[in-house]
């Protein structure tokens, strides 16, 4: 009786990953097409985006983003190179761009703008350099990039320099410097402030003579008195703000009120108040032109007037992505306007209560 034998079970062969032509294919699509709903590069109708979805559920398709990399001129990364600071600003405006980032699956390394110098000048990242999305940088007359136009034909760069205004309009956006100090003198006023001290930071750069337009606009207008010595430039330190105004704003004769120009300025102020016995709101109120995280973390929390941060986050990364395709892009945001009323204005000492 002959005897059978079975034969081995055959190996299941894997199934193979699903690719981005498999997907344009069912959903009879160009591959193009695919891509720019997979990277958010260009809009898709919403029919075509269904189609492209039902497509990558039903066949299992998972986006690779660095294998794509390699397949293409540019990687799905962003380079964000921000200004060291007294503040968390810049790394606040970071934050910003990066949860935008993240909607457009991007990824993010930040770094300093003296190591985005080394990379460009003469590092073994110069290569990485050059395959990035885009370089944003973030920074001040004191810190900032050798040769903006160089990086930029480098690589895709949306430079913005605090201190150079002209460069904010090159860039698409407006920031109402005066309309900023000019509201939160207003605010300081309905308060019953007439008598308000001013530490200003450098006030030979165009934003600091921005703001004082702004000042000087609303004193015109409304009885208010700033004594010249009530008037302090420092320097962008938050120890400068703190010494300069323990020497000129705590004498016998003060201000009830001080706008600064720049939350660092605005610590060294709480601090220096602090060093004098002094209390914030109840013997001086304080308001401060920019926002950070560190307002809220401050004693007391710091009321500030401030340009919106989401607002700028997404023009920039708009701008990016139009200069990755190599597409102009000549479009303005205005920068809202948004105050953050924390408790540390007050009415002045004596002054009756507001209803």
């Amino acid at each position: 009786m002959p005897v059978s034998r079975s034969k081995p079970p055959s190996k299941m062969k894997p199934r193979r990953a699903a690719t981005l032509n498999d997907v344009a294919a069912e959903a009879h699509i160009s591959n193009a097409t695919v891509s720019h709903y997979l990277n958010k590069t260009k809009p898709v109708s919403p029919a075509t985006a269904e189609r492209i979805q039902l497509a990558i559920d039903h066949l299992g398709y998972q986006k690779d983003s660095m294998a794509a990399w390699f397949k293409t001129s540019r990687a799905p990364l962003v380079i964000i190179a921000i200004a060291k600071a007294d503040s968390s600003f810049f790394s606040d405006v970071a934050d910003a761009i990066e949860e935008v980032c993240e909607t457009l699956d991007l990824n993010v390394i930040r770094v300093q703008i003296a190591t985005l110098e080394k990379m460009r000048h003469g590092s073994s990242m110069m290569a990485f350099l050059r395959r990035a999305t885009g370089v944003i940088v973030l920074g001040h007359a004191e810190q900032w990039i050798d040769d903006p136009e160089e990086l930029e034909a480098t690589v895709p760069t949306v430079a913005l320099n605090w201190d150079l205004l002209a460069g904010f309009n090159q860039q698409g956006l407006v920031e109402h410097l005066p309309e900023a100090a000019y509201q939160a003198m207003d605010f300081l006023f309905s308060h019953g402030h007439r008598e308000i001290g001013l530490v200003t930071g450098p006030m030979n750069l165009p934003r600091g003579q921005e703001l004082m337009a702004g000042v000087h606009r609303f004193v015109a207008s409304h009885r208010v008195k700033i004594e010249p010595s009530w008037i302090i430039e420092t320097d962008y330190s938050f120890s400068d703000a703190r010494q300069k105004t323990a020497a000129a704003l705590f004498g016998p004769y003060r201000p009830t009120a001080v706008l600064t120009f720049g939350t660092q300025f605005a610590f060294g102020v709480l601090q220096a108040a602090w060093q004098h016995n002094l209390t914030v709101p109840r013997d001086l109120s304080l308001i401060s032109y920019i926002d950070v995280k560190q307002a809220e973390f401050s004693t007391p929390s710091l009321t500030t007037i401030s340009p919106s941060l989401s607002q700028l986050a997404a023009h920039v990364m708009d701008r990016l992505m139009h200069l990755s395709d190599s597409e102009t892009r000549e479009r303005s945001t205005v920068l809202d306007l948004i105050l953050n009323d924390r408790g540390s204005v007050c009415p002045p000492p004596g002054a009756p209560l507001r209803a």
